[in-house]
């Protein structure tokens, strides 16, 4: 198996395309898709018995149901996907997950999150695929 490829999306059509060309980069490299979905509790706070419990808990439902989706047109493809739910601060999380999935490119596949918002978290300029153009490795 080739690299692995972390794509954090918020399930949006906006996000639509670059999923297309990050799956393309990763069939031509054979690579594996890790696929992130983050809660963005900044907004809404952690679940705590309260009505933003029943909102935080209906965005992981869209947020694991979209992950399903991305797993099954892996599979149509013949891309290995695995897909991650969490909760918290997007770019922190993005961050985190890299470093622990040990991934070697960064393809993010979302609206509220940029590239130099990554790299203040502390990822690697180089490990980050461009969103505005064909992805590239």
């Amino acid at each position: 198996m080739g690299p692995h490829i972390l794509i954090p999306t918020d399930g949006t059509d906006r996000a639509a395309e670059r999923i297309e060309r990050a799956f393309d980069l990763a069939r031509r490299q054979d690579a594996t898709v890790h696929a992130l979905y983050v809660v963005d509790t900044r907004r809404y706070g952690e679940p705590a018995l309260s009505s933003a419990e029943v909102l935080i808990d209906c965005f992981e439902d869209d947020g694991r149901d979209h992950l399903r989706s991305l797993v099954e047109e892996g599979e149509h493809r013949g891309i290995a996907v695995e897909g991650y739910c969490r909760h918290g601060d997007p770019a922190e999380e993005i961050v985190t997950a890299a470093e622990e999935l040990g991934v070697d490119l960064v393809v993010p596949c979302l609206v509220d999150v940029t590239p130099a918002q990554l790299r203040r978290q502390g990822l690697d300029r180089g490990r980050i695929g461009d969103v505005r153009s064909p992805v590239t490795a």
